[in-house]
């Protein structure tokens, strides 16, 4: 397969708005502030008026007042009247209104609203004009709204946001405007938004050949001669290359500038090492800085070889990758940045490097997080093309435009390695599947060429494995690598066919996996295994890496009162680790590790998306007879009970590398197991009986939080000795001084629990997870924990200014 190689970057009451203040770029300000809010109900007399709701004089002065990212569906009710496969939770429709005022002297700029995800279908009107529609919910979007603004006199922004249908989609989508929303104030002649494209045709440790394409856009009358400077910066902040190119245009023109440099002994950007540099587009006319762009960005160079895999930076790899979804516990869709790195920065510690942004993509900071701690992503578009129950209706009429922003947006990411047009729609080999790759896959090399194109393709449950191999090799033909879907067993016969281009496993299983005859087969082997054992296959991502809201089953045990599934994923609900991502440890991490499960039974659930139960416990009535299990990337592990010496068992004996210990007799005290490698001690781990809960331990999980971020405050239950207790819950009661509690997690919530609790939570396996949001203008936050029979405790954090 051809080379790619390419370097790049990621972009990173009434108002007055100062078109100055910025986070990446200065001229784009926050715009998530003082929104009024309305809930439609059945009903209701303000239903009857929601035709007037755009309208500049209509009194929204009863609304919710509220900062955006907002999920309403959070917000309401359980019900089992309400779609299962949106946990639950109600759709509806909602409206935004907010005012602002903008300075006189702002009265020649050029203006865009940009939002980074509304669900779904957003109608936005300002000063009463209809600007636009957005109908996905999960794609960004901006809109010029220049020519309908006022100056020196309130402006009126109103959205309708349409989540009534439901369900819409197989999982927990929520509700309302749940990222963040910008408002961009430039110069008649500025850099597009999303507008910069960087390449390097040659990256080697000593340098990079950088192409830079920045596509500029003109709004005004006047002819036009300037300059276009672009300078880069290191991590350090110091120039490292710069030019300027000299442009002309005419009467609401555009152009693109192509500029191309050298950078000298670059810092490449790496999974270890992820440096960033940052590069400033700048237009200047007559001396005059009128337009500036700023970006961050990532020095690598990628290969997809059809024999041997991946390469960054010239080292084979796999993909050890998850599959996330959008949702994060207690916050539904509105997940703040500082949830999402302590959860990316879990799956790191586990051995995770990849994650595909399962169905839909993700929020720009997400994105962002990825490239500074080193994550490889398959950014994926959407679910369904044409499902009657899942799809976008919409969706063939703004496919284009939406595959296009998003390329556009996360193209310079130097942690996208892979774009993906869909997920299971038609069988291998058929004509919708081999037509819409083509369309799809096509358009998207339209735009940007230095990432191969992809779709999880579906699994067919059942048929002659050669016929299969037909259909897959038929389809592939316009992805540049195979992508499938709990294919993996069919990788030998695919690449005995030479089709020219490696296979990746966009969607596996955790636990089970099949074999090439049958898909539902519940063969204890985990699909890591088939994937190291095939050079072609370049990885795998598995489902999921976190527990997400939604996708319920309808009817049976794992349907009512439960709103999230899939036992199998490394992180419950509020982040904290399971027992499948300490196996996953012992396959993907190279730092030696043991860790003990108590092991319940060989049992599957919810066919092959689950795995076996097991946990960290060990209270048991004396004389219970229990299996356990070891996960160990060692040679071998001793286990004791008690000082005295259970057995020993060698990783290389143990099939689908668990060490089962069967029948082992319950005793009070402590389970030792104990890792050698290379014949000396590497690591152990304790299992210790637990006395009743006596106390808490307090932990934030940074020493630090910026003033406008979110604390993170892990709670576990110790007993008198400082044991974490596990096997028994407590109601704790919680008070901030200088914060309010904005949200409490313990990983096991149901329909049954109020999910907007901000004062008392049971915790769950001993632990329970406060988010705290600082005051304004406050040096630190403390966190006073109490509960019945329970050691009060508190702890402190310093707030950044």
């Amino acid at each position: 397969m051809k080379l790619r190689r390419y370097l790049a970057l990621a972009f990173g009451g009434i108002l007055f708005l100062n078109p100055l203040l910025a986070q990446k770029n200065s001229n784009k300000s926050s715009f998530n502030s003082n929104w009024k809010f309305y809930l439609t109900k059945e009903n209701d007399k303000l239903q009857e008026e929601s035709a007037n709701f755009y309208l500049v004089d209509f009194d929204d002065s009863n609304w919710r007042t509220l900062n955006v990212p907002h999920d309403w569906s959070i917000e309401q009710e359980f019900s089992k009247e309400n779609a299962h496969e949106n946990a639950w939770l109600p759709g509806g429709v909602g409206w935004y209104r907010k005012q602002f005022k903008l300075k006189q002297e702002d009265k020649d700029k050029h203006f865009e609203i940009q939002f980074d995800g509304v669900y779904r279908h957003a109608q936005i009107w300002v000063n009463e004009k209809y600007v636009g529609v957005q109908y996905d919910g999960y794609t960004s979007f901006y809109f010029d709204i220049t020519s309908f603004l006022k100056f020196n006199e309130p402006n009126t922004i109103a959205l309708r946001v349409d989540n009534s249908i439901q369900p819409n989609c197989r999982w927990y989508t929520g509700s309302g405007i749940f990222r963040n929303v910008w408002l961009r104030i430039s110069n008649p002649l500025h850099v597009k938004n999303w507008g910069t494209a960087i390449t390097t045709p040659i990256v080697t440790q000593s340098e990079a050949k950088v192409v830079v394409n920045t596509e500029l856009e003109y709004t005004g009358t006047s002819w036009k001669n300037c300059l276009l400077e672009t300078t880069v910066y290191d991590a350090e902040g110091k120039q490292v290359v710069q030019q300027e190119t000299k442009f002309i245009l005419g009467s609401k023109q555009g152009t693109e500038v192509k500029q191309e440099f050298s950078i000298f002994s670059p810092a490449l950007w790496s999974l270890d090492s992820p440096t960033m540099y940052t590069a400033v587009s700048q237009i200047k006319e007559k001396g005059k800085i009128i337009d500036e762009y700023k970006t961050r960005f990532g020095i690598r160079d990628i290969k997809f070889d059809a024999q041997t895999g991946f390469y960054l930076n010239g080292e084979n790899m796999k993909f050890k990758g998850v599959c996330l979804h959008s949702s994060a516990g207690v916050f539904g869709i509105a997940v703040p940045k500082e949830v999402w790195v302590r959860r990316l920065e879990e799956l790191k510690a586990i051995g995770c490097n990849a994650i595909r942004t399962a169905h839909n993509s993700m929020a720009p900071e997400f994105m962002d997080i990825c490239d500074s701690l080193g994550f490889l992503v398959m950014d994926e578009f959407v679910d369904k093309w044409d499902d009657k129950t899942y799809a976008n209706p919409f969706f063939h009429n703004e496919w284009k435009h939406n595959f296009g922003e998003i390329v556009r947006r996360d193209r310079n990411h130097p942690s996208v390695v892979i774009w993906s047009v869909g997920n299971e729609n038609h069988n291998p080999g058929t004509e919708e599947q081999t037509e819409g790759l083509k369309n799809y896959c096509n358009y998207v090399r339209s735009i940007d060429m230095s990432r191969p194109v992809v779709s999880g393709m579906p699994r067919p449950q059942f048929g002659d494995p050669e016929k299969i191999v037909d259909g897959i090799i038929e389809s592939s033909q316009h992805m540049d690598v195979i992508g499938m879907n709990y294919g993996e067993q069919w990788v030998p016969r695919i690449m005995h066919r030479n089709p020219g281009k490696p296979f990746v496993s966009t969607e596996s299983y955790t636990y089970y996996s099949s074999t090439e005859n049958e898909r539902w087969c519940y063969n204890e082997c985990a699909p890591w295994l088939d994937v190291i054992e095939n050079d072609q296959n370049m990885g795998l991502f598995l489902w999921s890496g976190i527990k997400y809201l939604g996708e319920i089953p309808a009817k049976g045990k794992n349907s009512w009162p439960k709103v999230y599934c899939w036992p199998a994923a490394f992180l419950n609900s509020a982040g904290f680790r399971t027992p499948t991502s300490y196996f996953y440890e012992s396959l993907w991490s190279n730092k030696p590790m043991v860790h003990i499960a108590v092991y319940e039974k060989d049992s599957w659930f919810n066919k092959k998306w689950g795995v076996p139960p097991a946990n960290e416990i060990w209270n048991y009535k004396s004389g219970k007879v229990l299996d356990l299990i070891t996960y160990t990337n060692c040679d071998k592990v001793e286990l004791y009970l008690n000082n005295k010496k259970i057995g020993t068992q060698y990783l290389d004996d143990c099939a689908n590398r668990l060490m089962k210990w069967r029948e082992i007799p319950y005793a009070k005290g402590q389970l030792k197991a104990i890792a050698y490698k290379d014949g000396e001690k590497a690591s152990e781990f304790v299992l210790i009986t637990a006395e009743n809960p006596n106390k808490v331990q307090v932990s934030f999980y940074k020493n630090q939080v910026n003033k406008d971020g979110v604390a993170q405050v892990e709670i576990q239950l110790l007993d008198k000795k400082g044991i974490s207790v596990k096997h028994q819950e407590v109601e704790l009661n919680f008070e901030v001084i200088g914060g309010k509690i904005i949200g409490l997690d313990n990983g096991g919530l149901t329909a049954l629990d109020n999910f907007k609790a901000t004062d008392s939570r049971k915790t769950y396996q001993g632990k329970c997870l406060v988010y705290i949001q600082a005051n304004t203008n406050v040096k630190e936050v403390q966190l006073n924990v109490s509960g019945k029979q329970i050691e009060s405790n508190s702890a402190r954090i310093s707030i950044n200014k």
